[in-house]
């Protein structure tokens, strides 16, 4: 006998159980109230007000959508996940495309200043003791685009030859897995062209003192150490810890420098460091150190290392600093496989900002959810990539009481749904909903 196949729709099965009670705690708590507050668009609305539109989006991200075509396969369907967000159902994704297309540079700032609210009351920056160093770590990127959107030129892009592109310049919090703020710039100049107006635009959102300025760590690699941008940190107040951009001023050092003047370093084979004897431009302030190692192939590579931190007694300590920021590439990287956002592209660069704002807060969301409930878990370690594809989509079946979640049943057969399960415990109680 043939099996028979029937259409039923099922209201309270979710194949995104932990997604579903995120959006419950952040919308009964009214967690993102302080996002939405600064944002004001005029578009007319028929069933879905703007700022569901954009919650929507941010929906979409952390449910691993490639494109906002898949809004309507993966996020319509699922009314259980929609009512956990308070939403009968999920906008179309033709109306949340007419919605980023409409946005303007005023929106765009608004959304940042909405981003920028969320941060100030729930980062953890506001608990940092200003005594100790804070690592900011600066990466720059590039999102590949059509030759006719705005804002896309030909430049220069990972593992591709005169693309067509956009530039994304992000500053992340290292240690704390959070990201202040990222700012979109057309493809045709280098990364390090676009160095001072990002700076201008931190300190436009974060106002921070000499003295807080004077215990912040700029960590970039050598796309940004150019001497103008080290001469502009240095003049804002702020520590650096950067790799030079010069490779000619590099190899005539090396050239310069004694067999006998190169350290040994006796934790890694293969690396040695010299400090720099030369007349050095930018001061007293800075030390400069030539760096040596072997690369896989056996052939001997060198960069110049630029800080304003005293290391003298243990040089080799301020290159395994500077190591560090390849967390934060990692993170940039992840956010990319995990919440796609080299896959998305929109014609209009403020839609392509927004997409970009939006990943931003959903980083950051991932970031928190680490300490609210996953801190003492077997998830502490993961990031953005393994939440989005791995724990925020264990399925399960959701029980509504009055407009109330009375009831979470996570699928017994996934691997992760046991620990999960406490868990989501934690979130509750977190948020007061327990």
């Amino acid at each position: 006998m043939a099996p028979s196949i029937i259409l039923a729709a099922n209201k309270h099965h979710t194949p995104r159980a932990p997604l579903a009670v995120l959006g419950y705690c952040l919308t009964q708590s009214q967690f993102l109230a302080p996002l939405w507050k600064p944002v004001h668009l005029t578009s007319k609305v028929y069933r879905h007000r703007p700022t569901e539109k954009l919650q929507d989006i941010l929906v979409a991200i952390l449910a691993g959508c490639r494109s906002l075509s898949q809004v309507n396969t993966r996020l319509r369907p699922d009314k259980a996940l929609a009512q956990a967000w308070q939403r009968p159902q999920f906008a179309d994704q033709s109306t949340l495309s007419r919605t980023l297309d409409s946005l303007e540079s005023a929106h765009i700032e608004q959304l940042r200043i909405g981003h920028l609210a969320l941060l100030k009351q729930y980062s953890h920056l506001r608990h940092h003791d200003w005594q100790k160093p804070l690592m900011l770590d600066i990466d720059a990127t590039s999102l590949l685009a059509s030759k006719r959107a705005e804002g896309s030129r030909k430049g220069w892009v990972s593992g591709h030859k005169n693309r067509y592109c956009r530039h994304v310049l992000r500053f992340m919090l290292a240690g704390y897995h959070e990201t202040l703020l990222s700012l979109v710039f057309a493809g045709d100049r280098h990364g390090f062209e676009h160095f001072k107006p990002a700076m201008h635009a931190l300190q436009r959102h974060w106002p921070w003192s000499r003295a807080q300025r004077q215990r912040i760590i700029l960590r970039a690699d050598a796309g940004l150490g150019t001497d103008s941008n080290v001469r502009y940190s240095l003049r804002l107040g702020f520590q650096i810890l950067m790799k030079m951009y010069s490779g000619r001023r590099t190899q005539a050092w090396q050239r310069q420098t004694q067999e006998a003047a190169w350290i040994a370093d006796p934790q890694h084979p293969h690396r040695w460091m010299a400090p720099v004897s030369h007349t050095w431009p930018f001061g007293p302030r800075v030390q400069a150190y030539l760096l040596r190692w072997q690369n896989r192939t056996q052939k001997l590579q060198h960069a110049t290392l630029l800080t304003t931190l005293p290391c003298a007694d243990a040089p080799f300590s301020l290159w395994d600093l500077y190591d560090g920021r390849g967390a934060s590439e990692i993170e940039f990287r992840a956010d990319k496989s995990g919440l796609k956002l080299h896959l998305r592209r929109k014609h209009h660069l403020t839609a392509m900002e927004a997409w970009v704002i939006l990943t931003d807060i959903a980083h950051n969301l991932l970031s928190w959810l680490r300490s609210w409930c996953l801190a003492d878990s077997a998830f502490a370690a993961f990031g953005p990539k393994r939440f989005a594809e791995d724990l925020l989509t264990i399925p399960g079946h959701l029980c509504f009481k009055e407009g109330q979640l009375v009831k979470v049943t996570l699928d017994a057969n996934h691997p992760y749904a046991p620990d999960m399960a406490s868990a989501l415990h934690n979130m509750l109680k977190c948020f007061d909903l327990a």
